[in-house]
């Protein structure tokens, strides 16, 4: 009896025991499951110029549309700093483009002719959502085919102003903001570069801005559009 009585012991306790990791393991899960899975910005799709060479991209407008001039600012000043620590020429488009309400599309084109600009990079909010949990259940692939209004830059400039997304409503910590970004060669106004970007939304517009450009030029790197320095 004795010896049945220890071992059902024994056998309450190691129940107990798993019981008790279980629930621990479940505990530490959870904080995850409720807050984003990244910080800053993350590349989520992205696309790039294929069976052909990539023309070389010595000066680069760089036009951030976005309302909140600030973010604008910080944005384009970063893609200014660090494009040029791998040779290109970043020109920022709130110093040289007038306001677009205030620019005809004929004048706009004549700005960019005259600024002899190898490539014109747009850069675009396009949603924003609430992540409360960690998403499961799909895999987003890397690869993104660009909608066929985007193939030549004047339609897709068009679109990308008229279909601004404001910033004013970004109040919480864990918005998370969708973007798209893409390159287009002045010479033919041909795409050569794309995606989609997701970002933790902060209200330290300076932290936003050049966490995003980092994470652009990297990327831009990585997929040999420039080169390294």
């Amino acid at each position: 009896m004795i010896l049945s009585f220890q071992n059902t012991t024994v056998c309450v306790r190691a129940n107990l025991k798993r019981l008790t990791l279980w629930l621990f393991s479940l505990i530490m899960v959870i904080p995850s499951a409720i807050t984003p899975s990244f910080a800053g910005t993350k590349i989520v799709h992205k696309w790039v110029l294929s069976g052909e060479p990539m023309p070389k991209l010595d000066k680069i407008l760089v036009v951030a549309v976005v309302e909140n001039y600030l973010i604008r600012q910080e944005l384009e000043d970063e893609m200014e700093h660090l494009l040029s620590q791998s040779g290109v020429t970043g020109i920022k488009s709130h110093m040289v483009l007038p306001p677009r309400n205030e620019l005809a599309e004929g004048e706009l084109k004549e700005h960019i002719k005259n600024g002899d600009f190898d490539g014109v990079l747009v850069i675009r909010p396009q949603s924003e959502r609430v992540e409360t949990k960690e998403v499961g259940g799909s895999f987003a692939s890397p690869y993104l085919v660009a909608p066929p209004g985007y193939n030549s830059f004047w339609p897709y400039w068009n679109t990308a102003w008229s279909q601004v997304h404001t910033t004013t409503s970004y109040l919480q910590e864990d918005t998370v903001i969708r973007a798209e970004f893409n390159l287009y060669n002045t010479k033919d106004e041909k795409l050569l570069w794309s995606g989609e970007t997701d970002t933790v939304y902060t209200k330290n517009f300076s932290k936003l801005g050049k966490e995003y450009a980092r994470a652009l030029v990297k990327q831009l790197k990585k997929d040999k559009v420039i080169k390294t320095k």
